[in-house]
């Protein structure tokens, strides 16, 4: 499978490779011209179009949350207010929902309903995320999902950010106990509280040799 060099830590390129596929479509490369003559910016048609020769039709896994993420990574429709404000598709909704997945002017990635979430300051780091999810699920003997009010009962204060895993209003977690998976963005856009989430995966065994790290 063809993709970026360096781009990936070898947890995240390993789990592409085992779990992902990519069949080039070349939609935004072909779409581009017609879509400077709809009167798109320039500019944003090429980043489009760098994403695309980047990521664009790496099919992955879904994840837990966002109702399974991107179906796959690329931008097949470049049009509306979104593009208007520089922002670019990031990929296509598995399921119907009431946000779309987007890059910011500045790379990162979110969802966008009424205003546009960060959830990471890159695809690369949404990708990374998603290996770790799987990992970390994979080895983990106990996962508690939490949700609203009950995300308060945690105490967080003590834990650090997931080495590798860096995200904005998504955080990774780690302390000697637990790897905690903290996600702010369905609540942030949908205004609801109670769609904060949090998962707690415990009782890892050999942390070490499982995560391919050396953790607290």
């Amino acid at each position: 499978m063809d993709l970026p060099d360096d781009a990936l830590s070898r947890r995240a390129l390993t789990f592409v490779r085992a779990h992902g596929q990519r069949v080039t479509s070349n939609r935004a490369r072909r779409s581009a011209d017609q879509w400077v003559e709809q009167g798109l910016d320039e500019v944003l048609v090429l980043r489009a179009v760098a994403y695309e020769r980047r990521w664009g039709d790496l099919y992955l896994p879904p994840s837990i949350l966002f109702n399974g993420g991107p179906k796959y990574l690329g931008p097949d429709l470049l049009a509306g207010n979104w593009s208007d404000g520089g922002f670019i598709e990031a990929g296509s909704a598995r399921f119907s929902v009431f946000y779309d997945f987007l890059l910011g002017p500045d790379g990162a990635f979110g969802v966008g309903g009424t205003e546009f979430i960060p959830l990471y300051a890159s695809v690369e780091e949404w990708i990374e995320s998603l290996a770790l999810e799987y990992e970390v699920r994979r080895v983990a003997k106990d996962i508690r999902k939490l949700k609203g009010s009950e995300v308060s009962s945690l105490d967080l204060s003590a834990m650090l950010p997931f080495p590798g895993v860096s995200g904005l209003s998504e955080s990774w977690l780690i302390d000697a106990e637990r790897v905690v998976f903290v996600s702010r963005g369905i609540s942030l856009i949908s205004g609801h509280p109670e769609d904060l989430v949090a998962i707690v995966y415990s009782d890892i065994p050999d942390r070490e040799a499982s995560l391919g790290m050396r953790l607290p």
